[in-house]
């Protein structure tokens, strides 16, 4: 794992990565159609762009609005999530060249990264998550390359780091987890010129983004909390289950040997891999709304790997090519919408992969509300996601009538009429704030949803019992 100076014949890093990358902007482009958008699409598809929401920075809603204003394709839309992966595919070969490993091993780590699960996922969508991962694989390369004698690269980690806070600002946890990495494994970095302009670039880039949170009273740290309340205790049980998935669990003694291999010898560069895992990881069990947060730690380990002596002495060239194909191909069945979306299908792959069930049946849940809906009646959600499926799918009238009370859509405001249709049960509990209500229904969503749309109530409301001044407060909700 000691870098070494490329050979004269030696290919540069694009043509190395080249057929990793072309193969899956290919996929990618090719599945990007199919199926529907995410849940979390529909509600980036309806925010105007602005300098911060609730729950998250603004850079992805920018985007989503950007391609919104040239397409409202979905293959468009998703353009974003296809260049990040094929810009993760490429990093991901950097990490092994970087210590040295020929252009084999380094094409390898390409194919691996690009065709395992969690890189897939995030390719075919356009999330928050989508930059986020391509973020975290450059911040931890550029220290790497830091710990390899290149110490002005903690200028650009700084950079890239203080960047993606525009869009999450989860990348925080890495910066203060792999602070304490280099702290562990290599303090004198730290003390280096550029470590001190790297942090400040980091602060002045990131800042507004965090006071905005702080001016606001944290509504983020309430967005996540909804979250852990609904599935903290099963986030917990199957994280180190989900990780292994994530990365692909024939992999799995390619990304142990990334993180223990250098562990064990204090002059290798990788060192600080493992304590920033680890440190990730129990934040994440601290803190656990989702299962994915350690992936942007635990993806360059595997790319690390693959140029370990380890992996080199047990798994032959042949070996390695087949496993890495194997995963591949399972990968895609379990991530991308490569067959047809029937029910027995659906609902076994979202027992793996959730992301897929979040993908359907939106056209037919906006036509039933835009059906129920009354001329003249506004139409208030307690879910993003439905309303921003009637907005994507519903008719002019529909998408004007539509208002949530969820997350970012709160700021939008309130209907103005005295005629509303409620849809979900939050919405519906505030039946109360209204004179009369009947003519009460539910949507029709079928057996495999998301579990907040196995029951959607639809109830006819009017004559507010006060202006919606008073009354839009309470119908706001913050959480996943």
């Amino acid at each position: 794992m000691r870098p070494a100076l490329p050979a004269a014949s030696d290919p540069g890093p694009l043509w190395v990565a080249a057929p990793p990358m072309a193969l899956v902007a290919l996929v990618l482009l090719l599945v990007a159609p199919r199926y529907g958008p995410h849940w979390d699409e529909l509600y980036f598809g309806m925010l105007p762009p602005r300098w911060w929401y609730v729950d998250q920075p603004p850079l992805t809603v920018w985007l989503t609005w950007m391609l919104g204003r040239v397409s409202d394709d979905l293959w468009v839309q998703r353009l974003p999530g296809v260049v990040a992966a094929v810009a993760g595919a490429f990093v991901a070969t950097l990490f092994p060249r970087a210590l040295g490993a020929p252009t084999s091993v380094q094409r390898l780590a390409g194919w691996a990264h690009a065709f395992t699960v969690y890189p897939l996922i995030m390719g075919h969508l356009f999330t928050t998550a989508t930059l986020d991962l391509l973020a975290w694989q450059v911040v931890v390369l550029l220290v790497l390359r830091a710990c390899l004698g290149h110490p002005h690269a903690l200028l650009w980690a700084g950079t890239v780091a203080g960047l993606a806070c525009w869009n999450k600002l989860l990348v925080v946890v890495l910066a203060a987890a792999l602070l304490v990495g280099l702290l562990l494994t290599r303090p004198s970095l730290l003390r280096t010129r550029d470590a001190l302009l790297g942090s400040s670039v980091f602060v002045l880039l990131g800042a507004p983004q965090v006071l905005l949170q702080l001016v606001h009273g944290l509504p983020m740290a309430e967005v996540s909390g909804g979250l852990v309340d609904e599935q903290g205790d099963l986030v917990r049980l199957v994280l180190l289950p989900a990780l292994a998935l994530f990365a692909g669990p024939p992999l799995l003694r390619v990304w142990l040997s990334g993180f223990l291999t250098p562990w064990r010898r204090p002059d290798r560069p990788a060192r600080f891999l493992l304590p920033t895992f680890v440190l990730v990881l129990l934040w994440t069990f601290a803190n656990p709304s989702q299962p994915y947060y350690p992936v942007g730690v635990l993806l360059p380990a595997l790319a690390v790997g693959w140029a370990t002596p380890a992996v080199a002495e047990r798994w032959s060239r042949a070996r390695s090519r087949t496993v890495v194909a194997a995963n591949g191909v399972v990968a895609c069945l379990l991530c991308l919408p490569v067959l047809p979306p029937t029910e027995t299908w659906v609902s076994a792959v979202s027992r793996l992969n959730p992301t897929i069930r979040d993908q359907v049946g939106w056209p037919g849940y906006a036509q039933q509300i835009s059906d129920l809906r009354r001329p003249g009646e506004a139409v208030v959600t307690d879910t993003y996601a439905l309303a921003g499926a009637v907005h994507r799918y519903g008719s002019s009238a529909d998408r004007a009538a539509v208002h949530s009370g969820h997350n970012a859509l709160w700021d939008l405001g309130p209907p103005e009429g005295d005629e509303v249709l409620l849809v979900g049960e939050d919405a519906v509990a505030r039946r109360g704030d209204f004179g009369r209500c009947g003519a009460a229904t539910e949507l029709d969503t079928g057996p495999v949803v998301h579990p907040r749309l196995e029951h959607v109530p639809v109830l006819h409301c009017v004559d507010p019992v006060a202006d919606w001044a008073t009354l839009w407060p309470r119908f706001r909700r913050l959480g996943g």
